[in-house]
């Protein structure tokens, strides 16, 4: 937030010292009388309007970023599965929904997948520069039209201006990379290309509904082959670990999921909490802990960014204690739960691993309920 907040500041400069300059060059020019118009609007606004009307014009803003991601990845080959703008999301082909999960804030995203590794990498980092391209075109064709230059056009210029600006600028903020962070590293550092793009394979196959157990050991070996602090390194060993978990490789499992906690301080609270709960359901389902399982049940908040994280890990919490109609209970809880408040890209993934540890329970429910 601080590296975008300067390079707004660079860019409110900049702007204010191009409308007092004498170069008389058209982008110039244009910047000139578009900073003027705009100042002289600002001037007769109250603040708290201005507020208003840059949150509101920050909505199409946003949707001309995510619409050139979607089209210039269409067109390169990637499959659109959806887009979010703010809350409203759209799902292919052309559903709409309404976004519930955490983190709605005023951003979006475009979810795409690769169709082939071939020529993935240049394809990869041209989709990543389509959407702050998009924002800047946009910039372009309001200096060039014969349009009145009103305030909300002057907000939406401004706004379209710092998302393609500060996006195109190569930063990282803890799991966040911008888009010219992601081709940066595409040019520059060809490990952690090759992993952001062998995590986009395994991406495709969680959105084909491909089972974790199934994922290519070599895109699975590519993802994790580098460790750093970001979160690409928490995402790539999630993937593993959900690999590993599946095939009862328990201590390959193991040792992937100490690797996620050990870096989760780069990525978002949420994801830290899900590590907690999984962690949790982890040494109580595969381990018999049911001690280990309620020290990270300890350490999830009372309240959760997700409301059934708890509820998992006192799941593993009784599988270990051999209560088998408590943790079913629990996991009937958790498939409402999802039902109602994931993603429907994830929502065929979650559902699957409670229907997992349901069966499982159920098979094993003698055997655990003999032990209480």
């Amino acid at each position: 937030m601080g590296v975008a907040l300067a390079i707004w500041f660079v860019c409110v400069v900049t702007g204010v010292l191009l409308a007092n300059s004498d170069i008389d060059v058209w982008p110039v020019i244009q910047i000139r009388t578009f900073v003027n118009g705009v100042g002289e609007a600002v001037g007769d606004t109250n603040v708290v309007v201005l507020w208003l009307i840059a949150l509101v014009v920050l909505l199409p803003a946003t949707a001309v970023h995510e619409a050139g991601h979607a089209i210039a990845g269409r067109l390169l080959g990637f499959r659109v599965h959806s887009i979010r703008v703010w809350r409203i999301e759209i799902h292919a082909p052309f559903r709409l929904g309404w976004y519930r999960g955490p983190r709605s804030g005023v951003g979006g995203w475009a979810i795409l997948s690769p169709d082939q590794m071939e020529n993935l990498a240049p394809r990869a980092a041209a989709m990543a520069a389509a959407g702050p391209v998009a924002n800047l075109l946009s910039v372009a064709v309001v200096l060039a039209l014969p349009l009145e230059r009103g305030l909300f056009l002057g907000i939406f210029v401004l706004c379209s201006l710092f998302l393609g600006v500060v996006n195109l600028v190569p930063f990282r903020t803890g799991a966040m990379h911008t888009d010219g962070h992601r081709i940066l590293i595409m040019l520059k550092d060809r490990r952690r290309g090759e992993r952001w793009l062998a995590m986009l394979m395994l991406q495709k196959d969680v959105i084909d509904g491909i089972a974790p157990e199934f994922f290519s050991p070599e895109y699975v070996a590519v993802a994790t082959a580098v460790k750093d602090k970001s979160g690409d390194t928490v995402s790539a060993h999630m993937m593993a670990y959900a690999s590993a978990f599946q095939q009862h490789r328990d201590d390959d499992a193991a040792r992937l999921l100490e690797t996620c906690l050990a870096y989760s301080c780069y990525t978002s609270p949420l994801v830290q909490q899900v590590l907690i709960a999984d962690a949790a359901m982890f040494q109580g389902r595969r381990r018999g802990r049911a001690d280990l399982a309620g020290q990270w049940l300890n350490d999830l908040p009372a309240k959760t960014a997700l409301p059934w994280l708890r509820d998992w890990a006192e799941a593993g919490v009784l599988h270990a204690r051999g209560d088998a109609a408590a943790a079913l209970a629990k996991l009937d809880a958790i498939e409402s739960a999802i039902r109602k408040r994931v993603h429907p890209l994830q929502r065929k993934v979650s559902l699957d691993s409670v229907h997992r540890w349901r069966q499982e329970l159920q098979q094993l429910a003698p055997v655990l309920d003999s032990r209480g």
